[in-house]
């Protein structure tokens, strides 16, 4: 299967600190990577890099088989939530989405986007009058609704609440199954876990370890389906027996 995004070896420094060090991973098509690390560890830096942001020091990164630093036009198949995300917002929700696919030059339906992210009630609502955890769907529906390859999200259920997460969680899942690529990050171990198909740990600026997700029959008929995290090293699948404490394990090894 070939991969939507490559990172290969990168590398970057703020002056004398080194943020990002000989890191290296790969996203395919319909999946969720889920990059895992604490605050500080580079998450963020390595996003903006992806998408061109952050300049690459040494490295390269290829999306959608072409180079980052060689051409911007494999930005229009790459949809992104960084950090907080900004609107104007004396506008609404239909009025920004309508302004969004006019500079990507591209048609949608706008009430079932909307209806995706669960704001299908609050399309005419001025965004100012948004909460949170609306902006972040505001946010979410802005970056699928030109329906792109890669899907970038930087700490996506900040600000949800527990059902507002279940629904979030659901959506990525749907899109993924539509195929979608995702790349999202976050620093608490729970939000990973229940989300992605594959986690790197990212820490000391690289990829320390990843870790799949696999589903195994979990009752004698065999219908029941029990989801675990393995360890893939050279082909070789271990099972990780508690999840929690070898990812804390794995992010204390090396301080950032």
């Amino acid at each position: 299967m070939a991969a939507v995004v490559e990172v290969k070896d990168i590398e970057k420094s703020y002056g004398v600190t080194q943020v990002i060090s000989h890191c290296s991973f790969q996203i395919f098509e319909g999946e969720i990577y889920g990059l895992l690390g604490i605050n500080g560890a580079g998450k963020t830096t390595l996003m903006k890099m992806i998408l061109g942001l952050q300049q690459i020091d040494r490295g390269a990164i290829f999306v959608l088989g072409k180079e980052v630093s060689s051409t911007p036009e494999y930005l229009s198949d790459i949809g992104s939530v960084i950090e907080n995300p900004t609107f104007y917002e004396h506008l609404n929700a239909v009025e920004l989405l309508t302004m969004h696919l006019s500079y990507m030059r591209k048609k949608a339906d706008i009430s079932e986007v909307l209806h995706l992210v669960g704001l299908e009630n609050a399309g005419k609502k001025r965004i100012a009058e948004y909460s949170l955890g609306m902006k972040q769907r505001l946010g979410l529906a802005r970056a699928i609704i030109h329906r792109p390859k890669l899907l970038i999200l930087d700490e996506p259920l900040n600000g949800l609440d527990p059902i507002a997460i279940t629904e979030m969680r659901g959506l990525m899942r749907k899109l993924a199954a539509r195929g979608m690529s995702i790349l999202l990050s976050s620093h608490i171990i729970e939000e990973i876990k229940h989300t992605a198909d594959r986690i790197g740990i990212l820490s000391g600026g690289c990829i320390k370890q990843e870790l799949l997700c696999s589903f195994s029959s979990g009752g004698t008929d065999g219908r029941q389906n029990v989801c675990e995290y393995v360890v893939v090293n050279d082909e070789q699948k271990s099972p990780v027996e508690n999840f929690e404490d070898y990812v804390i394990g794995l992010m204390r090894r090396e301080s950032i």
